[in-house]
């Protein structure tokens, strides 16, 4: 079995095959943050809007607060209500700070896991 010194020293010579780079976006939760989250039994928008912001805050390069207009989430089928009831989820569990600029506005959502960035 272990006969062929050849064939191992060639396998050890060729380089292992390159991990193929991922196309999509991954979210960034800490472990221990979102497994403290299930005290607060989120539900499913509450979890998509925290993803959501998470995506924001990572394609406005690090920018936190960021602003809450999200066809993505709209398209997913969340409505206003919906939208309104997780982010008082997520206030209430610590994770987000909500500054409301008026009737009919986007608010500006600061997720308290990163750093304020303007």
């Amino acid at each position: 079995m272990f006969n062929d010194l050849g064939r191992l020293r060639s396998d050890l010579a060729a380089p292992s095959p390159r991990r193929q780079r991922a196309v999509g976006t991954f979210a960034r939760i800490p472990h221990d943050k979102g497994l403290a989250l299930c005290r607060y039994r989120l539900g499913r928008a509450a979890w998509a809007v925290l993803i959501e912001l998470d995506r924001l805050i990572l394609t406005h390069r690090g920018q936190n607060p960021v602003r809450l207009f999200s066809p993505r989430l709209r398209a997913a089928g969340f409505r206003h209500q919906t939208r309104a009831r997780a982010l008082r989820q997520l206030v209430a569990a610590g994770v987000i700070r909500i500054e409301h600029r008026g009737s009919g506005l986007a608010p500006w959502v600061t997720h308290l896991w990163y750093p304020v960035r303007d």
